[in-house]
Formats: C-alpha cells, structure tokens, sequence
C-alpha cells in the first residue's frame, strides 16, 4: 500500500508541493496519515514536522464533511432505496439502545483510542463514521478524533523516524 502511494506520490511531486501531497494521501480512506506520513519523510523528504503537520491538515479538514455529510447521506439513501438501509437502521438502533450508557461515558476515548493504535482502517474515516453510526454529540467527537488523530500521526511520525535512522 505504502509502496503504490509513494509511486503516486512521487507522479505528482513534480506538478504539487510535498505538503499538498501528504495532505492529500491523508485524506484518502486506505492511507490516511498511516502511509502519508511515511511516503512524505522518505519519498518526498519532508521534515518529521512537517509531513506531520501536512497529514494533520489533511485529517482535520477531513472530519467536518464526514462528520455532517454522512447522517445527510443515509437520508438522501433511505429516500431512494428504503430497503437497503431500513434493515441498517435497525441493526445501529439496536446497538445504540444496548451500548448508550457505555458510548455517553467512554464515546470520545473509544474514537481517542481508536486513532492512537495505527492500524490499518483505524483512521479518520472510521473514527468519525463511527461517532454518526452511534450519535456521538459533536465536540466530544471532535476532540476525540482530532485528538487520536494528532497522537497516532505522532506515533507514525516516530516510528518512521527510526526507520529512516535504521535503513
């Protein structure tokens, strides 16, 4: 994955500045700042700070519109194909009702931790679809994965510098 990022990445260097590219790996599902912050230190050698603080651009424009546009998404679908989201609507109603206690108290240190731990689908997209799928009010939201945001791409950013340092 890292490695079709960098050859994309490095197609585009010549048009776009390093940052914007980051920005724009960051933005993308499959990379997010988990391969636009390595691809940006190595491929494009960016400083630490600032292929860090590219992803993090990257990843903060990104909320709002998932956060907002994704609850409008489901409308717009259960207007057009009713069947296929109803049973969906179900499914989430059930798991609201049965973990609503638990996402009020725990619901911004869950997406916090989700984020922290730089796994693969661990990132902006499942995060805030997450905090819609179960109604998480926004600034606990935000703040939840902003936050989990800025340490996971912090964790990136210090795993990679000593990989650089090694090979």
């Amino acid at each position: 994955m890292i490695e079709q990022a960098g050859v994309w990445a490095q197609s585009w260097s010549h048009f776009l500045p390093s940052w914007s590219i980051v920005s724009l790996l960051s933005l993308i599902p499959v990379t997010e700042y988990q391969a636009a912050i390595p691809v940006g230190m190595t491929l494009l050698k960016l400083s630490a700070w600032q292929a860090y603080l590219a992803s993090m651009l990257g990843s903060l424009v990104l909320f709002f519109p998932l956060f907002f546009g994704l609850d409008r998404l489901r409308v717009l679908f259960s207007r057009f194909v009713p069947g296929l989201v109803r049973p969906l609507d179900m499914f989430l109603e059930r798991a609201d009702h049965k973990f609503k206690d638990r996402l009020d108290l725990y619901g911004a240190a869950a997406l916090f931790l989700a984020l922290v731990i730089p796994f693969p689908l661990t990132g902006i997209w499942t995060a805030t679809t997450a905090a819609v799928v179960f109604k998480i009010d926004f600034w606990p939201a935000f703040w939840g994965v902003i936050g989990g945001a800025a340490v996971g791409a912090l964790v990136v950013t210090i795993i990679t510098m000593g990989a650089v340092t090694v090979f």
